[in-house]
């Protein structure tokens, strides 16, 4: 067993590199890539610690995600980055544990059924779009979660208008969840907590974590969307 999580990580230490090289360019060259490369790492070994083929997903995506979470935390204790960056790429890794989740419930349900029938165009189409409403919604979230107090007199009346209405917005889908989807919301979100950590304090494994965050996500995209939860 251990042997076998050890070739996991030798195999994968180019995606470590390849992710590590691409978040560098994104924040800017002042990083010393070794300590990127060392926050991926660990992120690495974790997911061999933690991978279960019979879930469906390659080890590939289930790794990616876990090494991009893994640098960002270590981004985010070392404060190399602005507030509107930080913001914008928290939401990046919410996103990313919302899209692993929907590939491994995917990847479940063929295996459960593997001769059921194949949704046609249109659900294929369908599904998409429901995934990239969950995304807008993530990002909506996010950008709530890291907003500064404002100042309202620095700004116009319009968008200080506009402003408000969005946080109000936000908060009234927040209040309109089930409690256990807005508690965890609130830690992962707004208690600046990764997932797994969030999870911890409600009692939850990482994968109960990730499937009640991805719950939550569809409800907020219907709320947003002024459907019904």
């Amino acid at each position: 067993m251990a042997a076998s999580r050890d070739r996991l990580v030798e195999d994968h230490l180019h995606l470590v590199h390849v992710i590590a090289a691409k978040l560098r360019g994104l924040l800017g060259k002042t990083m010393e890539p070794g300590d990127l490369v060392g926050y991926g790492t660990k992120g690495l070994i974790e997911a061999a610690a933690r991978y279960d083929p019979r879930a469906g997903a390659s080890f590939s995506t289930f790794a990616y995600y876990r090494i991009r979470g893994a640098i960002f935390d270590g981004m985010r204790t070392m404060g190399w980055y602005s507030r509107g960056d930080y913001a914008r790429f928290r939401a990046e890794e919410r996103v990313g544990e919302y899209l692993a989740a929907a590939a491994e419930r995917e990847a479940a349900e063929r295996k459960a059924a593997p001769d059921g029938p194949r949704p046609d165009q249109s659900g294929t189409l369908e599904a998409l779009s429901g995934l990239l409403s969950g995304v807008a919604a993530i990002h909506i979230t996010s950008l709530e979660a890291e907003r500064e107090p404002a100042d309202e007199r620095a700004k116009a009346p319009d968008q200080a208008v506009e402003d408000a209405e969005g946080s109000e917005r936000v908060r009234a889908a927040l209040a309109g969840l089930p409690a256990k989807e807005r508690r965890l919301i609130e830690l992962y979100y707004f208690g600046d907590l990764n997932l797994e950590d969030a999870g911890k304090k409600m009692g939850l494994s990482k994968s109960w974590a990730s499937r009640l965050h991805a719950r939550a996500v569809e409800h907020l995209r219907e709320l947003f969307e002024g459907g019904n939860p």
